[in-house]
């Protein structure tokens, strides 16, 4: 029965023409078109995007560079005592990705203990072309809290 079966799809050609169907179905769809760099996509809740820090939330316990499993996060923090209340404190020295190794596997967010997340990967920002090559892929501590959501270009730059 198999062998009919299969002699018979090679003739006739279902495949081909439930292709076809599914082409035909969408060629008369409304078409979506989004004028770039006037307009912009909004991506999904689940789009994991570009990382953003927030200094206040974060609490200095590493467990993000900790969990990271390709070690591009490098985070160094110094105790200084506070003037005010005369306590010692935890001060963020350094907080650095290496973005060009990154898989964006979110796990470095999952780690973080705070609520809300100190350190979240969807700020829903995708656009991350530069003009010069390394500028957007080791990011600093200055980068992560400033990082802007749709970068501002102007005609003299593209030109």
């Amino acid at each position: 029965m198999s062998a009919v079966k299969r002699f018979l799809d090679r003739i006739m050609l279902l495949d081909l023409f439930t292709g076809l169907g599914v082409t035909a179905k969408n060629m008369f769809k409304k078409k979506h078109t989004v004028q770039y760099p006037e307009e912009r996509w909004e991506p999904a809740d689940r789009f994991r995007g570009m990382f953003r820090l927030d200094e206040d939330r974060c609490i200095k316990c590493t467990l993000c560079a900790r969990d990271c499993p390709i070690d591009i996060i490098y985070i160094d923090w110094h105790s200084e005592k506070n003037e005010v209340t005369g306590k010692k404190q935890k001060l963020l020295t350094r907080f650095d990705i290496d973005v060009q190794r990154c898989m964006f596997c979110g796990l470095c967010e999952e780690a973080c203990p705070t609520e809300p997340k100190s350190i979240w990967l969807t700020s829903k920002s995708y656009e991350l072309a530069s003009y010069d090559r390394w500028s957007n892929l080791y990011v600093d501590m200055d980068d992560l809290m400033d990082w802007k959501i749709r970068p501002d270009y102007t005609d003299e730059e593209i030109r």
